[in-house]
């Protein structure tokens, strides 16, 4: 093999380059795909722990007249938290945190509605702690994702605004909206769970009459 022969059968500079930059595109493509893969994983996973706490929930309410669980704040009364109460239903295997959670330290990714609760705060007047009183409770939340920023509460403050639409910032500051790929996971009072886009989750705070958070509509008959 003469020294022209072996020239034009070596590669390049250029086309090694080339060669190197076709690969990192793939490569760039392939943790892409893996990265939403476990993504998406982590959505089912967080899923199957909001049914498992919504079975729990209804399981309970069966055993205590229709009333669902109750918060740290009925812990005065002699009750016990939903976080304890539940296990009991599950044989202690119920699990309080998402995977794809960003505060690895938060014992509760999941937190209840304050409107389901007896004498919310904001509204003592209330109580839609037993399912008997909600007409459509596939239509009203009753667990959801905590955000990164809300910490230190096993349930939500939203009943403060009844009456009134949850304004999307509010909603946004206190739920994890976008945790899932742009959505979030919502655990219903009928225990059904619905995979929710940002998008979809203001468009049903902004139907007339929502219940998605607030439940009050069902009073005025």
């Amino acid at each position: 093999m003469n020294s022209q022969q072996s020239r034009r059968s070596a590669f390049t500079l250029i086309e090694m380059l080339v060669v190197i930059a076709i690969i990192a595109i793939l490569a760039g493509f392939l943790l892409t795909a893996m990265s939403s893969s476990s993504q998406k994983a982590k959505t089912t996973k967080c899923v199957s722990f909001l049914r498992q706490i919504g079975t729990a929930c209804i399981q309970y309410a069966g055993e205590n007249d229709g009333m669902l669980p109750v918060t740290s704040h009925q812990r005065r009364s002699g009750q016990q938290s939903w976080t304890l109460a539940l296990q009991k239903y599950t044989a202690g295997t119920i699990t309080f945190r998402c995977p794809a959670d960003e505060d690895k330290a938060r014992v509760y990714t999941y937190l209840l509605n304050d409107f389901l609760t007896p004498s919310p705060a904001g509204a003592p007047d209330l109580d839609f702690s037993r399912l008997s009183r909600l007409e459509s409770p596939g239509q009203t939340l009753m667990f959801a994702e905590a955000s990164k920023e809300y910490a230190n509460a096993d349930h939500f403050h939203f009943s403060e605004l009844r009456g009134q639409q949850v304004p999307p910032g509010t909603l946004e500051g206190q739920i994890a909206v976008k945790r899932h790929l742009g959505s979030a996971n919502y655990l219903f009072a009928d225990a059904h769970v619905e995979t929710l886009s940002w998008e979809q989750a203001q468009a049903r705070l902004r139907e007339p009459g929502s219940r998605l958070i607030d439940p009050t509509a069902e009073i005025a008959k």
